[in-house]
């Protein structure tokens, strides 16, 4: 079962195209200043930004956790920068931050957070705070070029079929492919073994091969039973074999976790239309619960990035939920990203 992809409606295209060739002079001009330092601040620590040229997910998130665990590794605290996509102010505790955040403080532990969209201010009142940070990551910094950084991994997603299309908000480029010129590093994702054509592409937009290509692996799964939403199992993937599945996706791109879903067994009988950055809620999850029901769902599936929203309102969820535990894999070049991170910082 594929999730429904959504379409500007053809009667909009004229319009929209236009509003991309004005965007796109934006998007010249704002370059060309940043181009000349106009604009650009330095905070005192080392800056590592993760990104990428297109609107929706290319897997940011577990490459910044796994940069995160590496510097955790050797003694660097961590600090994880972020816009807050979404997030809502909140007098209930962590409801306030956005999803990614709480992704981000549940699953990489001692993480430092800064979350705003001022990201020079917030990282600099954050270093003020807490001198023993040691190096910040941006989360979807590609296009944030007014805080300086040292390295700039752009992230491609090797599932998508050409590195092309139009500017916001006809397609869903935030800036023409050939910014990939001045990224430090192109990571592909969804990828299993390096595609020669792609990384030629590749090559002819930044100006070298890709740095490393990588999957987004399950290694198992984290099973909260109907009675106990506080603890979990770690079982296989195989848990999944003759479940009758229920998938909240509230990402951008749900077709991957279909897809692994159906690979390990599963028979998904409801996908419910959610937006990425989804908010749930009681009455939501309620909703949701009742749609899982008539579908005679056996489990639910969701991701962390769900899970640490969902888990808040879970008090109306009767079925088990099951949440993969992602593991970025390298199939080419984890050397080369760990000697770049260790040139940046280590030898500082």
């Amino acid at each position: 079962m594929k999730a429904p992809t959504r379409l500007l409606p053809r009667w909009s295209a004229p319009a929209a195209h236009l509003a991309s060739s004005a965007y796109g002079a934006i998007v010249a001009l704002r370059n060309a200043r940043f181009d000349q330092g106009i604009g650009v601040r330095r905070v005192t620590r080392p800056v590592i930004s993760v990104g990428n040229v297109v609107v929706g997910g290319t897997g940011k998130s577990p490459v910044v956790r796994w940069i995160a665990n590496w510097a955790t590794e050797r003694g660097i605290t961590p600090l994880i920068a972020l816009r807050g996509y979404r997030s809502r102010p909140s007098k209930r505790g962590d409801r306030g931050m956005s999803d990614e955040a709480l992704e981000h403080q549940f699953l990489v532990p001692g993480v430092r957070l800064a979350v705003g969209a001022d990201r020079f201010r917030t990282v600099s009142e954050a270093i003020a705070r807490d001198p023993s940070i040691g190096v910040v990551i941006l989360d979807d910094g590609f296009q944030h070029r007014a805080l300086a950084r040292e390295i700039d991994l752009v992230l491609v997603d090797g599932s998508r079929p050409e590195l092309d299309g139009s500017l916001l908000p006809a397609g869903v480029c935030r800036e023409p492919w050939a910014s990939l010129a001045r990224a430090t590093g192109v990571i592909v994702t969804h990828s299993g073994e390096p595609n020669a054509a792609r990384d030629q592409r590749i090559q002819s937009l930044h100006g070298r091969p890709a740095l490393a290509w990588c999957t987004h692996d399950w290694e198992g799964l984290d099973v909260y039973s109907r009675q106990c939403h506080s603890r979990s199992t770690r079982e296989p993937n195989a848990w999944l074999q003759g479940q009758r599945v229920a998938v909240w996706a509230g990402i951008a791109q749900p077709s991957a976790l279909l897809d692994m879903v159906q690979s390990c067994g599963g028979d998904i009988v409801s996908v419910p239309p959610l937006r990425d950055h989804a908010h749930y809620g009681a009455s939501a999850v309620g909703r949701l619960v009742s749609a899982a029901h008539r579908a005679r769902a056996t489990s639910i599936v969701l991701t962390n990035k769900d899970w640490v929203k969902v888990r808040l309102d879970c008090a109306a969820i009767d079925l088990p939920i099951a949440v993969p535990r992602l593991a970025l894999r390298f199939s080419k070049g984890e050397a080369a990203v760990r000697a770049l991170l260790e040139n940046h910082l280590i030898a500082r």
